[in-house]
């Protein structure tokens, strides 16, 4: 991809697993000369080999404010785009309001609950997050009733973009087994939740397929990604009490090809989020063909009715219905449309060449 205008398309990110391998495929896929990575901190090694195009913040900020400030400036002033990969560095947009016309928010999803939801926040940081967020110019992401709540919160008019974002929401035919063997298997395995995170509702969870304990069933809980120690511990004892041997918590890490072998032994899949979340997981089952349970009032819910893929309401279960035969064939083909690796290249295309 080549600006026409040769401007560079500048990304605000912090480093972490997606992001990492995000600026690997525009990279690969865009070339470097057109693009600008400045990160919250030191990526580190991984992307070591286009370091070139790749600049990081010193910290701690405070200290480095006026060195840091100057690197942005110098990173976005002549930007042809800035694309902000969540809520990093906000206050450089507030200080700089004339770059805010040529940014792109990548909505991350938790923004819907710190921003629709009352949390208490400084009057400062609440001015901040609505100065920004009421003036960008586009919106990116897979769940348009997202961007319709974030408008219709802060009375704005970003514009709408699809993407799948990063790798962790692409899917490929060679992750779907070759054969499916009905008669080994009696014991229907249940994934409950996708991480550690109070906002999964486990208990809720557990009330649900509480009527089936004394089916043959094994209950999933992973609890390995989120910080939230003491949480993590009463899911455990909860489901240990709920269910007995029938719960298994996995509190440890998984390497990506083996969560997707474990994910491809489960047969239904519970969640309870309050808002669009666990998305990379949701997207996987689906490409496996498996039955997901979800929240029906949830924009991802809404979303993937409207694009015809079959999930199924949650309130569904408490009336006895966790084993009915759910027709989801059609669902692979439609994560292969909406969140391959060629829609997820094709839609950042459209973005970068886009002029706002």
């Amino acid at each position: 991809m080549a600006d026409s205008s040769r401007k560079k398309i500048v990304h605000i990110l912090t480093p972490d697993k997606f992001t990492l391998p995000f600026v690997e495929m525009v990279n690969r896929e865009f070339g470097s000369n057109d693009h600008l990575f400045l990160f919250t901190s030191d990526p580190g090694l991984a992307v070591q080999n286009n370091r070139f195009n790749i600049k990081s913040l010193r910290n701690p900020y405070r200290r480095f404010f006026f060195e840091n400030t100057l690197l942005f400036l110098k990173c976005a002033r002549n930007s042809g785009k800035i694309i902000l990969h969540g809520n990093p560095l906000l206050f450089y947009l507030v200080m700089f309001p004339w770059l805010l016309s040529r940014t792109f928010w990548v909505i991350y999803g938790y923004e819907i609950d710190d921003n629709l939801i009352k949390i208490r926040r400084s009057f400062i940081d609440k001015f901040i997050r609505r100065f920004v967020f009421k003036r960008v110019y586009g919106h990116i992401t897979h769940i348009e009733g997202d961007s319709e709540l974030l408008n219709s919160h802060f009375n704005s008019g970003a514009v709408f973009f699809y993407s799948p974002i990063y790798l962790s929401n692409v899917v490929t035919e060679a992750q779907r087994p070759s054969t499916v063997d009905e008669g080994r298997r009696t014991t229907v395995n249940i994934l409950a939740g996708n991480n550690t995170s109070p906002t999964n509702n486990h208990e809720s969870v557990f009330k649900m397929l509480l009527p089936y304990r004394e089916a043959d069933i094994m209950i999933y809980c992973p609890l390995s990604y989120g910080s939230y120690n003491d949480y993590r511990d009463s899911v455990i004892a909860l489901g240990r009490d709920y269910f007995g041997d029938r719960f298994i918590p996995m509190t440890g890490f998984m390497k990506t090809d083996d969560y997707i072998k474990f994910l491809g032994d489960i047969d239904i899949a519970v969640f309870n989020h309050q808002r669009q979340e666990g998305m990379g997981v949701i997207i996987q089952l689906l490409n496996l063909g498996k039955t997901v349970y979800m929240n029906p009032l949830t924009t991802s819910y809404k979303s993937f009715i409207k694009r015809g893929f079959m999930v199924f309401d949650n309130s569904l279960i408490s009336q006895g219905g966790l084993f009915a035969n759910r027709e989801v064939s059609g669902n692979t083909a439609l994560t292969s449309s909406y969140y391959s690796y060629e829609r997820l290249v094709e839609s950042w295309d459209t973005i970068f060449r886009h002029r706002s």
